[in-house]
């Protein structure tokens, strides 16, 4: 599914004097802002709190709530909200008080289009550049935790495993030497049954403290869409699963690890399954984007609630009774490590969407 379109900046003015606000709204609507223009600084926080805004231009002097006022309220509540002060020369000391409290800067009136417009694309571009540097800051603090997440698991994970594999040759050992209706062999049998479950866990341990180094190569991603669903059709059927599938005509060969894509894309169908759990619709669509290519697989299974969705690609989160909570998350690395990236889509039916870039060069 291609990304959407941007979303034109959201603007409030906010001023007292009719004329003026609906002068100002115009300017920013001709230049391609959407634009909510309010009469002071009360109703202005009442629109802060059922909307978002990127920026606000308020004037200094106006009833009811005056924009200094309003410039402290709202900073507390909206510390990342952008706001520009109007005035008139003789409140030029309002306008730099107001800076002290977090304003992005002050405009004085009268003023020219290209003022307002300059002003304003400014203080955007500032916001745009700060909002970058929180995502670097929020990408190195998650790396350096999964990264310490990733060491501890594999250190955990080949200290379990010789215990683990002694734990099932005993159990498969008791097993073959007691006869089927002894209880002691459902003993055994449920030693063995507990001792593959920590198998598994064992193994996604290792998966997710790998550094994930793609061997990238052209491949034809439908093709490897097609290998994954040949593999999960026996769990369609066997489920009454109706499985629809979309792929463009027009998708050129990808950079990519087969191998690595397989397994996630494999991962994503099974999770698609199990989510239904029972007949259902399992969808698969991919295509080209401005970004390189999309795949969606999605399912119309029941919805995520949204404080599960927000921890869906988090290490060891999970709401499977017998699940690492690791899927997503090696899900996630894999993609990363070719360039791209994975997200829940807000939709309906519960649909992952990952993208790869068409051109990457190979990882040294």
């Amino acid at each position: 599914m291609p990304l959407p379109a941007p979303v034109p900046p959201r603007v409030l003015v906010v001023d007292d004097e009719t004329g003026f606000r609906e002068l100002c709204g115009d300017l920013l609507a001709d230049s391609g802002f959407t634009v909510e223009a309010v009469e002071n600084g009360a109703v202005a926080m009442e629109c802060l709190d059922r909307e978002t805004f990127q920026v606000v231009l308020t004037d200094i002097n106006m009833p009811v709530m005056d924009g200094l006022t309003f410039l402290k309220s709202a900073k507390i509540r909206f510390p990342h909200l952008e706001i520009i002060l109007m005035t008139a020369f003789g409140g030029l000391q309002s306008a730099l008080e107001a800076l002290r409290h977090g304003a992005y800067d002050y405009i004085t009136k009268p003023f020219t289009r290209e003022a307002l417009l300059a002003t304003v694309g400014r203080c955007l571009e500032k916001q745009r550049l700060a909002a970058e540097l929180r995502s670097v800051q929020e990408q190195l603090i998650d790396k350096e935790r999964l990264a310490a997440l990733g060491s501890v698991s594999g250190w955990l994970a080949h200290r379990m495993r010789n215990p683990l594999n002694v734990i099932l040759m005993c159990a498969q050992y008791l097993k073959g030497h007691f006869p089927e209706a002894d209880e002691r062999r459902e003993v055994a049998m449920a030693i063995e049954d507990k001792g593959k479950v920590l198998e598994r866990m064992t193994h996604d341990f290792i998966r997710f403290s790998r550094t994930y180094l793609p061997r990238l190569r052209p491949e034809n991603l439908k093709g490897v869409l097609e290998e994954s669903l040949r593999e999960a059709a026996s769990r369609v059927a066997l489920q009454s699963i109706t499985l629809e599938t979309s792929f463009d005509e027009s998708l050129s060969s990808v950079p990519m690890d087969r191998e690595l894509m397989v397994e996630v894309v494999g991962y994503l169908l099974d999770n698609a399954i199990e989510a239904l759990g029972g007949p259902g619709t399992l969808t698969v669509r991919a295509g080209p984007d401005e970004k390189g290519v999309y795949v969606d697989i999605a399912n119309s299974g029941p919805v995520i609630p949204p404080d599960v969705r927000r921890r869906l690609f988090e290490p060891f989160f999970t709401t499977k009774e017998r699940g690492t909570g690791l899927g997503l998350a090696i899900a996630r690395r894999v993609i990363e490590s070719h360039g791209g990236g994975i997200s829940l889509l807000d939709l309906p039916e519960t649909t992952f969407h990952f993208r790869l870039p068409l051109r990457q060069e190979q990882p040294a």
